[in-house]
């Protein structure tokens, strides 16, 4: 595995409007989407329309509120005494990958020792790789999808 880093790092979608994230909702004590207690972080902002989808609220890419990732690991880390056992942050959405700050973030929780879980559509897979080489996640779960 590649060592966690940032330096050089440009995987954004070439497409992304946001100069920020955008994060649709934030639940703090979630149960079902990890192991342990999750802070869980659901963006907006999806390109994939799916019939069955669980949150069709996240689609629209101007929707949500403009957020930075320095003011969400700060908002995270209030919660940190419930993350033991092997609870964490996980990243949904809407379309985590789509959001030009995700790098950020998700080095911030890892570099302070908290398990990171990314839910994703798998539409930027080479953006995914290159997380998933840099050691940003310890768990990803990738909705294959027939839209």
């Amino acid at each position: 595995m590649a060592e966690m880093t940032l330096e050089g790092v440009d995987a954004r979608p070439e497409d992304s409007a946001f100069a920020l994230g955008r994060v649709h909702s934030i639940e703090t004590m979630g149960t079902v989407d990890g192991p342990g207690i999750r802070f869980v972080v659901f963006v907006q902002g999806c390109p994939m329309r799916c019939a069955y989808c669980h949150n069709p609220d996240t689609w629209l890419t101007e929707g949500g509120t403009p957020t930075d990732a320095d003011e969400l690991v700060r908002r995270a880390l209030r919660f940190r005494p419930y993350w033991k056992n092997g609870g964490g942050v996980t990243v949904t959405g809407g379309e985590p990958l789509i959001q030009k700050d995700i790098e950020r973030f998700l080095y911030e929780i890892k570099d302070k020792g908290y398990p990171v879980k990314l839910d994703t559509n798998g539409f930027f897979p080479d953006r995914l790789r290159d997380i998933i080489d840099m050691g940003l996640v310890d768990y990803v779960a990738v909705d294959i999808k027939n839209c």
